[in-house]
Parts: structure tokens; C-alpha cells; sequence
């Protein structure tokens, strides 16, 4: 969800997009619905990056209690979580400094911070 929500903040719609090209790749490249070792070298070559896979063995790991530990996926999975966490922070503390930086009185000043979907909205209601 961390990697969905930073795709949608930095891409806006584009990141929908994106964020569901990633899950599909995500289900094929994972493990979890098809074995990855009878998949082709594409998914084989991604497997191990991709965040799913290490969540897929994670599940594995503690539902049959195979080696009595799913630590090292938990590890992974929350370093992921906190890169991303990282990210979208700096992502906040850049857009703060711009919006600080804005008069809210200037009609102008607050119409060039709106997209052309909102501009429209506000003539419809207006």
C-alpha cells in the first residue's frame, strides 16, 4: 500500500496506472499463484525484487512453520515500508516549502495550484 500511495502521490494518475501494471507483474513474478521456477527468465530475474515475493514466503513460512521463522521476509518487507515511508516525507517537505509559499488571498496564486478538473468544479459551483 506504501508503494501504491507513492506512486499516486508522485504520478497522480499515472500512478494508477503504474501501480496496477506493478501488482500484475507482482502476481506473475511472486511465486504465489504459479511456481516461480517453471516461469519464464523474465520472472525468475525479477523475483527477488520484487516486495510481494518476500509478503508470498512470509505466509508460506508461517502457516506450515518451516524453519520456525519468517523473520528475514518481516526484515525485508519493513526496510521496504521504510524506504518508502522516507520517500513520501520528502516528498511532503518539498511540497509544504512550495505551498508556504503561496498567498491564499490571490485568487490567481490559488487557481495555479488547482488542476483543470478543479478549476471546473469551482465554475460549475460558482
Amino acid at each position: 500500500m506504501a508503494l501504491v500511495t507513492l506512486l499516486n502521490l508522485i504520478f497522480a494518475q499515472i500512478g494508477s496506472f503504474f501501480s496496477m501494471v506493478l501488482l500484475v507483474i507482482q502476481l506473475g513474478g511472486s511465486g504465489g499463484t504459479y511456481p516461480i521456477q517453471l516461469s519464464n527468465h523474465f520472472f525468475e530475474a525479477i523475483h527477488p525484487w520484487l516486495p510481494m515475493t518476500y509478503a508470498v514466503e512470509g505466509m508460506r513460512k508461517t502457516l506450515m512453520m518451516y524453519n520456525n521463522s519468517a523473520w528475514l521476509q518481516a526484515g525485508v518487507l519493513i526496510g521496504v515500508i521504510a524506504v518508502l515511508i522516507t520517500v513520501m516525507w520528502l516528498f511532503y517537505s518539498r511540497r509544504y516549502v512550495q505551498l508556504s509559499q503561496i498567498d491564499f488571498e490571490n485568487p490567481k496564486a490559488v487557481a495555479a495550484t488547482q488542476n483543470r478538473l478543479t478549476q471546473r468544479m469551482a465554475k460549475v459551483a460558482g
